[in-house]
């Protein structure tokens, strides 16, 4: 339990560690506006040109990209064991990237058929990490928490 005295383990990323977190992973969620409620669906996928690029089949997400919908991106890592997390999420809209070509996207982890390829315009990014509790720092060899980049954080 922390009071008013304890500093806080939540700190803010910068831009340029919230493109490398973003880039270092393959699956995160989009977050759409949808009725009767949002749609938050996960997707495999890739950064390309500072865009987040996914394949789909025909539904939500293609819709979307179709009608150029403002949606959130957001990829996340955890590590229970030492109380800590990060967080970034990316601002943009959806848009169709049908006849564009990339070669080397990840496979969608649910298989089947996903013809349709998104681009996720990316606007704008943010991103929080929780710094492991006091004491982690000091038993992980060769691990530095307090790095001003990511290169700690992706593990």
């Amino acid at each position: 339990m922390s009071d008013s005295t304890t500093p806080s383990r939540l700190t803010h990323l910068d831009e340029a560690s919230c493109r490398q977190l973003l880039a270092s992973h393959d699956v995160g969620r989009v977050a759409i506006n949808g009725e009767p409620a949002p749609e938050v669906l996960p997707v495999t996928y890739a950064v390309r040109g500072g865009d987040v690029i996914f394949r789909t089949a025909e539904g939500v997400k293609q819709i979307a990209a179709e009608r150029g919908i403002a949606a959130t991106f957001e990829v996340d890592g955890v590590d229970a064991d030492r109380r800590s997390a990060w967080s970034v999420i990316a601002r943009g809209h959806l848009e169709s990237a049908d006849g564009a070509r990339f070669d080397d996207l990840p496979e969608p982890l649910a298989g089947g058929d996903r013809p349709h390829l998104v681009r996720f315009v990316v606007r704008e990014l943010s991103g929080r990490r929780i710094r492991p509790e006091e004491g982690w720092a000091r038993a992980m060899t060769g691990r530095s928490w307090s790095g001003p980049d990511a290169s700690d954080l992706m593990g």
